[in-house]
């Protein structure tokens, strides 16, 4: 598909061929008779190229106004509401493409802001869309000097599900491990209280005869009963019992 047409005369080929190079670089796709295949007749390449553009940009200079084949490709366009009309030599377009406006590129030799120059491209981003290549350079502007990754804040990973899992299984296996342990104590020592109540008996046992020792009699001493045979002989020192003595004295009356 052809963007751009360009019509001229055979003298203005040096110009032209800047100028189809500066609107390529833009993006649209241009044609003119350089690219005319040998085999094919040239009226039937050149009304087939019109036909397809999206714009005809014809170059008014003296030889180009007089050549019946500009005329007739510029009448063309100009049917199409496609022509773009340029002069490059302070030459007015003939009649009746005078009655249409041009731009002088007579002094151009390449400038961006060129009057001129400038007036062509409005034209052609009209007729044929915006440039592409002007579409196609800021994103690779932005990717040549991207912007500073931002510093994401550092997250603690969770621990692996084997790691909470061994967690899980120390835990239960301390808590079996003392349970064990306190139950060990409790059979042999016995339950607490029944070792506090086992204390405690002795030592309630203990008060009360703590407590009567000094108010108390002392136990009675056994007596002992001597039994004197007849003839035994009393030792001195040692009172004669009476009854002993009165039964003496009764067997001897």
């Amino acid at each position: 598909m052809v963007d751009v047409f360009i019509s001229y005369a055979r003298a203005n080929r040096d110009t032209v061929c800047r100028l189809a190079g500066a609107i390529g670089r833009l993006g649209y796709v241009v044609w003119w008779d350089e690219e005319l295949p040998a085999h094919l007749s040239y009226g039937e390449v050149i009304t087939q190229k019109i036909a397809e553009a999206k714009a005809t940009l014809v170059i008014w200079s003296a030889e180009s106004a007089a050549s019946e084949w500009v005329r007739a490709e510029a009448d063309m366009a100009r049917n199409q509401r496609r022509l773009i009309q340029a002069s490059i030599d302070d030459c007015v377009p003939p009649l009746p493409f005078n009655q249409i406006q041009f731009a002088a590129i007579g002094d151009w030799s390449g400038a961006e802001d060129h009057p001129g120059w400038r007036k062509v491209r409005a034209s052609l981003e009209a007729l044929c869309g915006p440039a592409v290549a002007e579409t196609a350079v800021a994103p690779v502007a932005l990717a040549a000097a991207p912007p500073p990754p931002a510093v994401a804040p550092r997250v603690s990973r969770p621990a692996p599900r084997r790691d909470l899992n061994r967690i899980a299984l120390i835990a239960i296996t301390a808590s079996v491990m003392t349970l064990l342990t306190v139950g060990g104590l409790v059979i042999v020592n016995g339950p607490p209280r029944a070792q506090a109540a086992e204390t405690a008996a002795p030592a309630s046992a203990a008060a009360p005869a703590q407590a009567s020792a000094p108010g108390t009699t002392p136990p009675k001493a056994p007596t002992v009963e001597a039994t004197v045979e007849p003839g035994d002989t009393i030792g001195e020192g040692v009172d004669p019992d009476p009854v002993l003595e009165a039964t003496e004295t009764g067997e001897d009356s």
